[in-house]
């Protein structure tokens, strides 16, 4: 039996879901271009020099890399969460009489592969979210790179 108030509490949640996720990747994008600037500063006005330096942006470097994995897990909860939320939200559209199932006919469309009609991997924002947290973690760990091979050469 269709519930209407059971279906706009789910889309309500839904939304906020989506908007928290959104906040969590603008927060996180924001820690990490604080980082990045504060490793700039260091590098162009710090009064450290030689090991002090270096080991100050390593530990700017772990700090960064650390706010990474968290950035990706909680995207990976966001996922998961919100794959099962729009899995009630296409379980009650199919009770409504008469109706078109757009939720359900977009994600069969442009979610589900053709061949099993099951959810593809990391689909739509989070696939891009994931990408920047990796790029930000590989500007991390090349900079590490760096900054070691010149302490050891």
């Amino acid at each position: 039996m269709f519930s209407f108030d059971e279906f706009q509490v789910t889309l309500a949640h839904i939304e906020k879901m989506l908007d928290r996720r959104q906040s969590t990747t603008s927060f996180y994008l924001s820690v990490n271009s604080g980082i990045l600037a504060v490793i700039g500063l260091m590098l162009k006005d710090s009064l450290l020099t030689g090991g002090w330096l270096a080991v100050s942006i390593l530990l700017l470097l772990c700090t960064g890399l650390i706010v990474c994995w968290i950035w990706r897990s909680l995207l990976r909860q966001y996922e998961i969460l919100l794959d099962w939320w729009y899995a009630r939200l296409r379980e009650l559209e199919a009770s409504i009489p008469g109706s078109a199932q757009l939720v359900t006919r977009e994600y069969q469309s442009l979610y589900a592969t053709a061949k099993e009609r099951k959810p593809a991997k990391q689909i739509g924002m989070t696939k891009r979210e994931l990408a920047l947290s990796w790029i930000f973690a590989g500007l991390y760990a090349a900079f590490a790179a760096g900054i070691l091979l010149n302490l050891l050469f």
